[in-house]
């Protein structure tokens, strides 16, 4: 079976991947520390990470295209596991989702605190009509399916993130495949 190559586009080197690093964990301390998120000056964010703010500039506009950064990240590793399954099926691609909601749990709590959520949103369906390009389906249906699939996944990794109690990620699982379509 053909690779989709879905992780084509987005490739970030060492260096720059280091200053995210840095950057997104002083962001997720702030986080924790209960600060709002509208109150971190991005000279004192470059200043508790270590980063100058020359650096900041060169790769971001503002504090929010940071956590949009790690969310490019995480819906890349999405694609390349996607892209390394020898067959895609709902089974194996509904597992692999599941996967990357519990490794980014934090980032996904944070984009309440960071105002992100229709950024982030469009980021998931994006990704999704990317799979459905290869679908024989209109230009009008790919685009209806995947802003519905971008918003049910965000949705369901959002409940995932904010519950009370964790989740065993076998009920999430079980949960994503009751919730959302299996055929498209």
């Amino acid at each position: 079976m053909a690779k989709m190559f879905l992780d084509a586009q987005f490739k970030i080197d060492k260096r720059k991947q280091q200053t995210e690093s840095k950057l997104i964990q002083t962001l997720k301390q702030k986080w924790q520390e209960g600060i709002g998120f509208d109150q971190i000056e991005i000279k004192a964010l470059c200043e508790s990470a270590g980063v100058s703010r020359a650096t900041f500039y060169r790769h971001h506009q503002g504090i929010e295209d940071v956590v949009m950064v790690q969310f490019l990240m995480a819906i890349s590793e999405f694609e390349q596991k996607i892209d390394a399954l020898n067959r895609v099926n709902f089974e194996n691609g509904s597992i692999t989702v599941i996967d990357v909601i519990y490794a980014n749990l934090d980032l996904i709590k944070m984009v309440k605190w960071s105002h992100m959520q229709a950024k982030i949103q469009d980021l998931f369906g994006g990704t999704a009509l990317k799979i459905l390009i290869s679908r024989d389906y209109s230009k009008e249906a790919k685009n209806f399916i995947s802003e519905y699939l971008g918003t049910a996944i965000f949705n369901f990794a959002q409940q995932i993130a904010d519950a009370k109690e964790p989740m065993p990620k076998a009920e999430a699982l079980r949960l994503y495949r009751l919730l959302l379509p299996n055929r498209l």
